[in-house]
C-alpha cells in the first residue's frame, strides 16, 4: 500500500509475521512503514533477552518507545522498560542489552539511505541497516 511515497505496510500489524533478522532468531522486525524520500522508517523489533546490540551509531534520529520488557542502554547507564520513551540523535553511538524478551517500536529519521552502523572492537564499521534491508523485510 502506497501513500504519499509512503510505503505502508499491508493489513494490521498484529497479523503480520515477525522477519528475522539474524541467524539465531534473537532480532525480529515488523516493518510498518517507509518513506525512501524522507529515508525514514517506522518498525517494531521483537528481541529475546540477552541479545546485546554491540557498540553501533544511528545515523539518523531515532524515537524508541519500549511496548514490552527491559532495554539497558550500556552507554548511558540507563534501563527502559514497558513505558518508556528515549531519543538518539543524530550520530549517537550506544550499545543495548535486552534485559528480557522485548517488542520496542522505533522510528528512524535520517539524511541518507544507511540508518545504523555496526562497529567492530576497533571501531571499525562491520555491519549496516539501509533503507533497502527494511524494504526487503516489508
Amino acid at each position: 500500500n502506497r501513500m504519499n511515497n509512503v510505503n505502508v505496510a499491508e493489513g494490521m500489524a498484529s497479523e503480520k509475521d515477525w522477519v528475522q533478522m539474524d541467524e539465531d532468531g534473537n532480532f525480529n522486525i515488523k516493518v510498518l512503514s517507509l518513506d525512501e524520500s524522507r529515508n525514514s522508517v517506522e518498525a517494531l523489533f521483537k528481541i529475546k533477552g540477552g541479545y546485546r546490540s554491540g557498540a553501533h551509531k544511528h545515523t539518523c534520529e531515532t524515537h524508541v518507545f519500549v511496548i514490552q520488557g527491559k532495554v539497558k542502554n550500556h552507554t548511558i547507564g540507563c534501563t527502559f522498560s514497558a513505558g518508556d520513551y528515549c531519543y538518539q540523535p543524530l550520530d549517537d553511538v550506544h550499545d543495548e542489552e535486552f534485559l528480557e524478551d522485548s517488542i520496542v517500536y522505533a522510528s528512524y529519521r535520517g539524511q541518507q539511505k544507511t540508518l545504523v552502523e555496526f562497529m567492530d572492537e576497533g571501531g571499525a564499521i562491520c555491519g549496516e541497516f539501509k533503507l533497502d534491508d527494511f524494504r526487503a523485510a516489508m
